[in-house]
């Protein structure tokens, strides 16, 4: 029988391939590509991609089904016409040419259906079944055995379509159902009428192998739709506990070769599906898998058949976030990550801002791109690997799309798995920290000037001055000489006149100054990045460039000149890390530049500027506020100027001096506090 199904399916596919000949031969007057000869040496080469290039070579418009992926060819070419070649494919792998106008369509050939005649034989008069069922759809089964014994068999909806296998000779029929029912997962009730009902074995757990089991090879199933499995394998061959339990599962597979000489495992699980049973037995072998449409693909790893391509979208973080590069161990990232910047002049500021801003164009030019947004971490995989631990990415082809937030990653479908694991891992929500920031900078001055200063002018001097609030008065001579006049009454005490030009200066002031400035901006960073806030004032210096044009008698000179802008800054930068305790660690980088009077060294030179700064790491709770402060600046000034000697004698001293006294306090104090407002 086999000898002569065999013969028959040879002939059937000679006559196929013969009318497919003479089909493309009628094609070739239109297609002049059929006629032209090819010359191809190709290994491991996918169907699809060496009809492309036949196509491309010859110029003609081939289409080839997807499904031809599958199919992977080793073969040589040489002066061979394009048609013979494609005659020689339809028959070596079972495809079929189509034409529509100067298309040709290549696909996989689906023989015309020819219904199976099912050997059951019953013997009436001894009640005997004999069937021999291989896989056969349990519709054409159960009709042959109904028309041939005359007994009903009817099943629940559903499972018409289900392929079922039993080998029976001569056995009561009553007991050949029960039978056929249980090797193939169903129950059969037999009803008051005498009818045999089918369904679905939900309850059935034990399925065990076909062949004689050991305590060392044995399985049961536990969920035929999910797959699961309990399994016991003692030093087993790989190749045999992929075939049985294929079979029972009733799985759909594909080997590129014979599945032998894999290797050998021991695994025991009370509760395992079957795809990660594959993933277990198969990790340290030359051997993978991949599972397509429902279809699983076996072979060795290198072969394109066990490759697949898969997109992994992030759910929660920001793929671009995690390319940047590993923080300083200072706590701040070389170049800039996404940062919060305020600023309360509402200028962008040049000063300590100006640096990181430099470094994220730098960044930006230099990182490669690609076309749609992708980035190639194989060119330039340091990120990748400061993320991924050693052998997760190390056999995949990891590309990235940003606008997508997604992986795209490409490799052998078991270390796709590793990687997809991996990345569920890292693939969770990054806490937000809101940061309340209360910026307290208070100044106070004192200052006292007092004393009586004498002297001749140039004129006459006239009368003024004010005595309250303060006393700064002076007097002409006129004045001077009217009070002098007062004391001609005091015996033979005369003091006598002063002349025109002579005036006398009162002073006693005294000034006090208090201001208190207080910003309290609010910023928001993700777990691990920077927030900053930058407050000052900007000026601007001159730069001058001379730019000399020579020629030949007369050279010429060109002077440019440049306004160059300097900050003076209040800056603060922040990184909040959120611990998993809800405690929060800051590093708190302030820095506070002003500019200070005294000479430049030149009128073009940029003025002074006084910085002070410092930074710090702290951990505190959530909501809990940091008081940073020590920024603080006293200064005292005690002068004055007199007559020598009687202006250091007490009491009278004030008649012959005058002295200047100040004192000023600047303190600035900074309030910060972190708030979690999304773990």
């Amino acid at each position: 029988m086999l000898l002569l199904s065999h013969q028959v399916f040879s002939q059937e596919t000679s006559n196929r391939i013969e009318k497919l000949a003479i089909t493309l031969d009628s094609l070739s007057t239109k297609i002049s590509g059929l006629t032209k000869t090819v010359d191809f040496s190709i290994n491991s080469t996918e169907l699809t991609t060496f009809l492309k290039t036949i196509a491309s070579s010859n110029s003609m418009n081939i289409s080839a089904d997807p499904s031809l992926k599958q199919i992977s060819i080793s073969q040589s070419f040489s002066n061979a016409k394009t048609k013979d070649v494609l005659l020689y494919l339809c028959q070596q792998y079972s495809l079929t040419v189509e034409a529509i106008e100067n298309i040709l369509i290549v696909k996989k050939y689906n023989a015309p259906y020819i219904p199976k005649d099912i050997p059951i034989f019953y013997n009436a008069s001894k009640n005997l079944l004999t069937a021999d069922i291989q896989k056969d759809s349990l519709t054409a089964a159960f009709r042959k055995i109904t028309s041939v014994t005359g007994k009903n068999l009817v099943f629940s909806v559903g499972i018409g379509n289900k392929k079922i296998s039993a080998y029976i000779k001569d056995m009561p029929f009553d007991a050949a159902i029960d039978k056929i029912a249980l090797v193939n997962q169903l129950k059969v009730t037999k009803t008051k009428d005498n009818f045999y009902l089918f369904e679905p074995d939900t309850d059935s757990t034990s399925r065990f192998t076909r062949r004689s089991l050991t305590n060392s090879f044995n399985f049961k199933i536990k969920d035929t739709l999910n797959k699961t499995l309990e399994v016991n394998f003692v030093d087993a061959p790989i190749e045999a506990i992929i075939n049985e339990i294929a079979y029972d599962l009733k799985v759909n597979m594909v080997t590129s070769k014979p599945l032998k000489d894999i290797g050998k495992t021991t695994i025991k699980s009370e509760d395992i599906s079957f795809d990660d049973l594959l993933s277990k037995v198969l990790e340290d072998t030359e051997y993978s898998y991949k599972l397509e449409d429902g279809m699983y693909f076996f072979g060795e790893v290198k072969l394109a058949s066990v490759k697949d391509v898969e997109v992994v979208r992030l759910m929660n973080r920001s793929i671009q976030l995690m390319m940047e590069p590993l923080q300083n161990s200072d706590g701040f990232s070389n170049n800039s990550l996404v940062t919060n910047t305020f600023s309360l002049d509402g200028n962008f500021n040049t000063g300590l801002n100006q640096g990181f801003r430099n470094q994220n164009i730098q960044r930006g030019q230099a990182r490669p791109s690609l076309n749609n947004g992708n980035t190639d971490f194989n060119s330039d995989n340091e990120a990748l690997q400061s993320i991924f631990p050693k052998g997760v990415i190390d056999s995949l082809d990891v590309k990235t799309d940003v606008e997508q937030n997604s992986f795209v990653v490409r490799g052998n479908a078991q270390e796709i798995e590793k990687f997809k694991k991996f990345v569920k891992k890292i693939d969770i929500s990054v806490p937000l920290v809101m940061i309340e920031v209360m910026i307290i900078e208070v100044n106070k001055s004192n200052s006292v000037s007092a004393g009586i200063e004498l002297g001749l002018g140039d004129t006459p001097t006239t009368d003024k001055g004010n005595l309250f609030p303060n006393g700064d008065v002076t007097l002409g001579a006129k004045s001077i000489n009217r009070i002098i006049g007062g004391f001609d009454g005091f015996g033979s005490l005369n003091i006598g006149r002063v002349v025109p030009n002579f005036y006398a200066k009162i002073q006693a002031l005294e000034t006090n100054g208090d201001l208190k400035v207080r910003s309290t901006p609010k910023l928001s960073a993700l777990n691990g990045h920077v927030a900053s806030l930058s407050n000052g004032q900007r000026t601007y210096y001159t730069q001058t460039l001379v730019n000399t044009i020579p020629g030949v008698n007369n050279p010429q000179i060109q002077e440019f000149e440049n306004f160059i802008p300097i900050d003076a800054n209040l800056s603060i930068k922040i990184r909040p890390i959120v611990a998993g305790d809800g405690s929060i660690t800051l590093s708190i980088d302030v820095q506070q530049s002003s500019f200070i009077g005294g000479e430049r060294v030149n009128d073009n030179a940029p003025p002074n500027i006084d910085t002070r700064k410092f930074n710090s790491t702290v951990r505190v709770s959530d909501k809990d506020v940091v008081i940073l402060g020590g920024l603080e600046v006293n200064s005292k000034s005690d002068s004055g100027s007199g007559v020598p000697f009687l202006a250091r004698i007490p009491v009278i001293k004030w008649l012959f001096s005058k002295r200047v006294r100040t004192a000023s306090e600047a303190k600035l104090s900074v309030l910060i506090r972190p708030t979690v407002i999304k773990q």
